[in-house]
């Protein structure tokens, strides 16, 4: 087993030329606004740590880098990189830049690490430690500033479901992935009954609570692989995925009677109505004329007396026209 070097002294090898040589680089390393510390590769001992680290974290003492560096002094960090920093030969192979979070003072840094070869022949990390925090502070008050625009382009400010921009931007690779692997896909269209005459009747404060509730019961009652939109006014669009005829007019059902059971607001003791049109995908589909079949759909539901499900029922060729 081979021995382990002694802790390299660099009073050892202080002398005349080299002694003032060390005491500049010292005071340039000192005077840097970043971390500077020179560690055994092997024991992670600290051979060098400049004065900014020595003022953020305290004197080496021939401490391990991680137990000075870091909350945890049992055992190395989970990102250290002396692994990456020498080739097969044990020789070093370039600088690493990356980035971490400290968690001794949760700063964010960038640091420079390559292995180097030190004047006693070990081989050594080099490591310089840029503080970032303030940037990655703007990058996340950035990142939320663009998340937010995005959230806001995307939802009804009233409703809080997406809008009708939002549902297309999602519905057109829904499609595409139904038709590609076969899948079965409803599309609805659906408005409330009556909306016009109870909005302008009793005011849009009255009108937006309808709208609330409608949108409420749908959110309630549909999957997360659905999507639902206001698509206008009093006018929602669903997209249901996977989900045959059948199963749709099921869901539809229900929401209806759940409907049904709520009154429009506190002091309204009458309940919402919607009809419903729908259609489903065929390989010869696409967005235009799923929304042209459900918009039809829709439209026979509520000349037949409303508060209806219809489906899309194509023209037959052989009818006179």
């Amino acid at each position: 087993m081979v021995k382990p070097l002694a802790p390299f002294k660099i009073d050892h090898f202080l002398t005349g030329e080299i002694e003032y040589d060390f005491k500049c680089l010292s005071t340039i390393l000192d005077a840097l606004d970043a971390l500077v510390y020179v560690s055994d590769i092997e024991t992670h001992e600290i051979v060098f740590l400049n004065r900014f680290g020595r003022a953020e974290w305290g004197s080496s003492n021939q401490n391990k880098c991680f137990h000075l560096l870091q909350k945890d002094p049992l055992s190395t960090c989970k990102y250290c990189t002396n692994t990456k920093l020498t080739d097969k030969n044990n020789q070093p192979n370039g600088v690493h830049i990356w980035e971490f979070q400290n968690t001794v003072n949760e700063k964010w840094y960038q640091c420079r690490s390559q292995a180097i070869k030190w004047v006693d022949g070990r081989i050594l990390k080099l490591e310089i430690a840029f503080d970032i925090t303030e940037q990655k502070q703007l990058e996340h008050q950035l990142r939320t500033a663009h998340d937010e625009a995005k959230s806001t382009a995307n939802t009804d400010p009233l409703l809080n479901c997406l809008n009708r921009r939002a549902f297309f931007e999602r519905f057109e690779p829904m499609l595409a992935h139904c038709q590609r692997h076969q899948y079965p896909l409803t599309l609805v269209m659906m408005d409330i009954d009556n909306f016009k005459v109870f909005n302008d009747r009793s005011g849009h404060l009255f009108g937006d609570q309808i709208l609330l509730t409608t949108t409420h019961v749908f959110e309630k009652s549909i999957r997360e692989s659905d999507l639902f939109a206001r698509y206008g006014g009093d006018e929602f669009i669903l997209a249901l995925p996977n989900t045959n005829q059948e199963n749709a007019i099921e869901l539809l059902s229900r929401i209806q009677k759940d409907m049904a059971k709520l009154a429009a607001s506190p002091d309204s003791d009458f309940s919402i109505t919607i009809s419903f049109g729908l259609t489903s995908l065929t390989e010869k589909s696409n967005v235009d004329n799923l929304l042209n079949q459900a918009d039809i759909a829709l439209y026979q539901a509520k000349n037949a007396g409303r508060n209806r499900i219809e489906i899309y029922q194509a023209p037959n060729e052989n009818s006179p026209q």
